[in-house]
């Protein structure tokens, strides 16, 4: 009876034992879950898991993408608590250092800040830091809104410029002189870097209005005139004050492009020229297309003409 007693109560004392260390290793899975779940509420949980006195250092970060020329401020930066050896060398250690400063690279979201990447000078967003390795800037008149296909163009485009070149050419037999018109793309794939525009002022003339008004009026036959006073066309009401009557639009004046030194001094060159013998075209290309033409890139008018015969 005494053994059977002995034996009831170390069983007793085994499922004691056994159900302490169930519970010890329940509580312990239960802590290990609550610290993977905690790692996966993002960095603001590592920040408050790590401090300084556990060897780990504050960084500045930028919070969004930041580009090569924007000026930086207090609310595209926040810090974050990071072990000793993923601090990165020559980065800075307050906001205060980065504010007002301009990035000189592209800055993602989340990077730390390095002081190589910034600068106080203001100077990156001019059109000297958009001119890519070996190239040069060169700006040329845009006379006509036709020769940049209606102003549509936009910096960051990519174009091909045609050179058009009206010549006298003279038959050696008669004299005769007769005009050769060649048309050449003399530049491919080039990056427009900046657009100049101006808003002009239409004044329309008065007196040009009031003199064809009344040769119209005294006009019996009514239909002679050009074709924005021909009858049935409705003329635009004046109120006889020119300020009022202009009409206001913004006009590409300029033109910058991204050129190797050779290309440059060509487009100086037909851009030098007078009009009337010597123009261009900017042709836009899709993005992303870079390229080569193939076959002839230099055309006569009468090349022109005949390759419209064969068709």
């Amino acid at each position: 009876m005494a053994r059977s007693i002995t034996a009831v109560a170390g069983n007793s004392s085994r499922n004691r034992a056994v159900l302490m260390l169930a519970a010890v290793f329940g509580l312990l899975s239960a802590v290990l879950v609550f610290a993977f779940l905690s790692g996966q509420g993002g960095g603001d949980s590592a920040d408050r898991a790590l401090s300084p006195s556990d060897g780990a250092e504050s960084v500045v970060v930028v919070s969004r993408n930041v580009n090569v020329g924007e000026k930086i401020s207090a609310d595209m930066l926040t810090t974050r608590t990071l072990p000793k050896s993923l601090v990165l060398a020559g980065g800075a250690a307050k906001a205060e250092d980065l504010v007002g400063k301009v990035a000189t690279t592209p800055l993602f979201a989340g990077e730390q800040v390095l002081l190589a990447k910034v600068t106080s000078f203001e100077g990156q967003n001019t059109v000297a830091y958009k001119v890519p390795d070996g190239m040069r800037a060169i700006s040329v008149q845009v006379p006509h809104e036709a020769w940049i296909a209606s102003g549509l163009i936009q910096p960051g485009d990519r174009v091909d410029v045609l050179a058009i070149l009206t010549l006298t050419e003279v038959d050696p037999l008669t004299g005769e002189e007769k005009p050769k018109i060649t048309g050449a793309v003399i530049a491919e794939d080039v990056e427009i870097l900046a657009m100049s525009q101006v808003l002009v002022k239409s004044v329309p003339n008065l007196d040009a209005k009031k003199t064809s008004s009344g040769q119209g009026a005294g006009d019996g036959e009514g239909s002679t005139g050009d074709a924005g006073t021909a009858t049935g066309a409705t003329a635009p009401v004046s109120t006889g004050d020119p300020l009022k009557d202009a009409e206001t639009y913004e006009k590409a004046v300029s033109v910058t492009l991204a050129l190797t030194p050779e290309l440059a001094a060509g487009i100086a060159i037909v851009d030098a020229i007078k009009d009337d013998v010597a123009q261009y075209r900017l042709m836009p290309r899709q993005k992303g297309d870079s390229t080569r033409l193939s076959g002839a890139t230099s055309w006569s008018l009468d090349d022109v003409l005949a390759g419209l015969k064969k068709k």
